[in-house]
């Protein structure tokens, strides 16, 4: 164990024994660099409680837990054997059934992490557990810090030390190469003499459209449409099959209007609408969601009924877990407790109704690849540069994404942000000045303004979570980059995909660069940027997979 590590063993400790408290964790591990070299991706057992190490004294960046952690950069958790077989060998080994887990991060790299285990009562981990282990991680770098370890404390940079940025840009367009310093929020620009009025207007417009849709930090995901509610009305009256099963509700919390689809075989009254809505939202409390519900909308598939509906008996809620689409839930009444066929049959159906919502998404979705291609080569001007500059980016990192295991969904999104990533430049000047050999610091200020312009651009077209891939392609891990200097993982993960694919066809292709680099010395660029312009297990996972990606 490192010695300024050894020093702080017990506070670490201390704040570990708060997984018992607030995560109610049986046993619990931190894991920490084996070196202040954060290069070496190595880590090691500096803390623990109750927990049996066996074989995981030392750990790398092979080991699944590891590579998920500092791939997703979020906590997560794992209830069951069977529940992911990435972890099942883990869990087995030593002896448990559940675990959550919750990365470490300095200045974009993994620096450790935190391994739980077994909630107390034989309980499952849920969505609290997760916000209190991110606060235990917290309090666990503010100590570090403290003492100055693994980069965490503030590092002051001189003009000298300044690192520097590489802008990829289509053909004939140098290399943007500057001091990340350089590179402060926007000023307004002049029009005369260095870009044109449509130009400027266009910025200018850009920036007004984005800060009234509050994009600068904001992730949302994808709202419900009116087709997607369609298709769940298809399936819910599925619920009415499970045996005992007399009502089935499915709630799009924080949506437009808070829509509440409802199904039942009996005629539904106020007293069960209203201890339905009570348990509903007491269920949301414990999992800190919105509870601003509506007034359900009821449909009864075998006909007007006759009766009305009896007492409530058991009643369950679980999310409905779609890609880009939060606060779905669907939620179960019975008229006695539900037997183990019951239950696998909800189990089912809930895995059916993902399913149905997220083909309805996917079927939308091909026609965003429509309109990105339009955006990317209207019929009024084409520049064949850009646009084969932008399907080569999609390219790779459409290959990047599925080397990453991400949900085929997730891989089309970022497929379709990258098509567009760069439509921004179509009219910041970009006839006049893509073949210019030099540029001017402020025709330079002007191009960094192509994520704003671009961003406005697919917004209403395309949603905002591709509008948040194309704003952020430009944002630094070490928080340098912009429109925004975020940083680490608030950048989100499809711009960091696709910064590094962008940054990989800059210097390869002989359609971005004039005199293109051999790809040594682009895998040499990509390392040197590593922790400061790109994310540090990106590139890493990108290298390792370099000749699926890029062949």
């Amino acid at each position: 164990m490192l010695l300024e590590v050894k020093a702080i063993e017990a506070q670490l400790k201390q704040i570990l024994y708060s997984c018992v408290e607030h995560v109610q964790a049986t046993k619990a591990a931190l894991y920490l660099s084996a070196s202040l070299d954060l290069n070496e991706k190595k880590y090691e057992l500096v803390t623990s409680y109750q927990y049996n190490a066996g074989d995981r004294k030392v750990v790398t960046s092979n080991d699944d837990l590891v590579d998920r952690l500092a791939v997703k950069r979020t906590p997560f958790y794992v209830n069951g054997l069977t529940a992911d077989q990435r972890f099942a060998e883990i869990l087995f080994r030593q002896g448990n059934d559940r675990m959550l887990a919750a990365p470490i991060f300095s200045r974009g790299r993994l620096i450790g992490f935190i391994d739980m285990r077994d909630k107390a009562g034989k309980k499952p981990f849920d969505t609290p557990d997760v916000n209190a282990a991110q606060k235990i991680v917290d309090d666990m770098i503010h100590v570090l810090a403290k003492n100055n370890l693994f980069g965490l404390a503030p590092i002051p940079l001189s003009e000298d030390q300044t690192p520097r940025v590489m802008m990829p840009t289509p053909r004939g367009v140098p290399s943007l190469s500057m001091p990340a310093a350089a590179l402060p929020p926007p000023e307004p620009l002049r029009a005369a003499g260095v870009f044109s009025a449509d130009a400027t207007r266009a910025i200018e417009a850009a920036r007004q459209f984005m800060a009234k849709r509050q994009l600068s930090r904001d992730t949302s995901t994808r709202m419900l449409s009116d087709a997607d509610l369609d298709s769940v009305r298809v399936i819910l009256p599925a619920v009415l099959a499970i045996p005992g099963a007399i009502l089935g509700v499915f709630s799009a919390i924080g949506h437009v209007n808070n829509p509440q689809l409802m199904v039942a075989r009996h005629t539904v009254n106020e007293a069960a609408i209203e201890k339905l809505q009570t348990h509903l939202e007491a269920w949301l409390k414990r999992t800190n969601a919105t509870r601003l519900l509506m007034r359900p909308q009821i449909t009864y598939p075998f006909g007007e009924p006759y009766e009305e509906i009896g007492p409530l008996g058991p009643t369950f809620s679980a999310h409905v877990n779609v890609f880009s689409v939060e606060g779905l839930v669907l939620t179960v009444a019975f008229d006695h407790p539900p037997d183990p066929q019951a239950q696998r049959s909800l189990k089912t159906l809930l895995r059916q109704l993902e399913q149905t919502v997220e083909s309805t998404i996917a079927s939308g979705r091909s026609e965003r690849a429509i309109i990105a291609e339009r955006l990317l080569e209207p019929d009024f001007t084409k520049y064949p540069d850009l646009a084969e500059h932008s399907r080569e980016v999609a390219v790779i990192a459409q290959r990047f994404a599925r080397a990453l295991d991400l949900p085929p969904a997730q891989v089309e999104m970022i497929r379709v942000a990258a098509l567009v990533h760069d439509v921004g430049l179509r009219l910041l000047d970009y006839q006049r000045l893509y073949r210019s050999s030099t540029l001017t610091p402020e025709e330079i200020r002007g191009l960094a303004e192509h994520p704003v312009v671009g961003a406005a651009i697919v917004e209403p077209l395309l949603g905002t979570d591709i509008a948040q891939a194309v704003l952020r392609h430009h944002e630094r891990v070490d928080g340098k980059g912009y429109p925004s200097r975020l940083s680490g993982q608030q950048i989100p993960i499809a711009a960091r995909i696709i910064q590094i694919a962008d940054a990989w066809v800059a210097m390869t292709s002989r359609e971005t660069y004039q005199t293109p680099i051999s790809h040594e010395a682009a895998v040499k660029r990509l390392r040197e940027g590593t922790g400061t312009q790109f994310d540090n297990a990106l590139v890493e996972r990108f290298l390792r997979n370099l000749t699926e990606i890029v062949s």
